[in-house]
């Protein structure tokens, strides 16, 4: 067991590094990209695209508010691959093959208007959980679904000296006097991924602090009394 003078020490290290690698973050954020002279073929896009026909309406404003809260396109190296994201896509709930549907969360933001044009379904999940979600009801005239080809027109400005400074913090976690306190005393632990079994220990773990709170002999007489009963 290490001196707890030593433990706070080398927390307090621990800390700066991960404050310096958040500010080095930061600093490659602002270095902003560079646009490129000549475009780069990268892959394709499959998306969703709104006509002119869509002037013929008069509610053509509540339907440019439902396609830009839509997910207008997916990516692919090939087209096939953009392809069977689309399909993986508009197939998952099994209500329309070809435009996506809207979250509740999305929904929610939409004017009345626009929400006249959308249709509520419930689907399960695969935990078997009712959910909601609107299929989004667009006049057949005023859309279309294509491929276009994807370019990459900037890039992405890059530090020499702070690339090399973020590996070396990395690295420095590592080390044996700092990998516990780094992913195990100061972690964060992700507890929406918390397993059935952890769940299940947490919950006993709760109860026993509850009836360590109480006299053994109390805790005997109640579970006498319910036996009898």
């Amino acid at each position: 067991m290490k001196p707890a003078h030593i433990k706070s020490q080398r927390q307090k290290e621990v800390r700066s590094i991960r404050k310096r690698q958040y500010q080095i973050l930061l600093e490659q954020k602002a270095l902003g990209y560079i646009k490129l002279e000549k475009p780069i073929r990268h892959g394709w896009f499959k998306e969703l695209v709104i006509t002119t026909h869509v002037e013929r309406y008069k509610n053509q404003e509540h339907i440019l508010e439902i396609y830009k809260s839509l997910i207008k396109s997916f990516w692919g190296r090939t087209k096939e691959e953009a392809d069977r994201k689309w399909k993986a896509e508009t197939s998952k709930y099994l209500i329309n093959k070809d435009i996506p549907t809207l979250s509740k969360r999305r929904y929610n933001q939409l004017s009345d208007e626009a929400k006249c044009l959308c249709v509520p379904f419930y689907y399960y999940t695969e935990k078997k959980k009712l959910k909601l979600r609107f299929y989004v009801n667009l006049p057949q005239g005023t859309y279309k679904i294509k491929f276009t080809r994807a370019y990459v027109t900037h890039s992405k400005r890059i530090d020499p000296e702070l690339e090399s400074e973020a590996a070396l913090l990395s690295q420095e976690l590592l080390k044996n006097e700092y990998y516990n306190i780094s992913h195990k005393g100061l972690g964060w632990r992700d507890r929406w991924q918390t397993s059935l079994n952890r769940k299940e220990k947490l919950k006993i773990n709760c109860i026993l602090r509850e009836l360590k709170k109480h006299p053994i002999q109390s805790i005997c007489n109640q579970i006498l009394s319910w036996e009898r009963n």
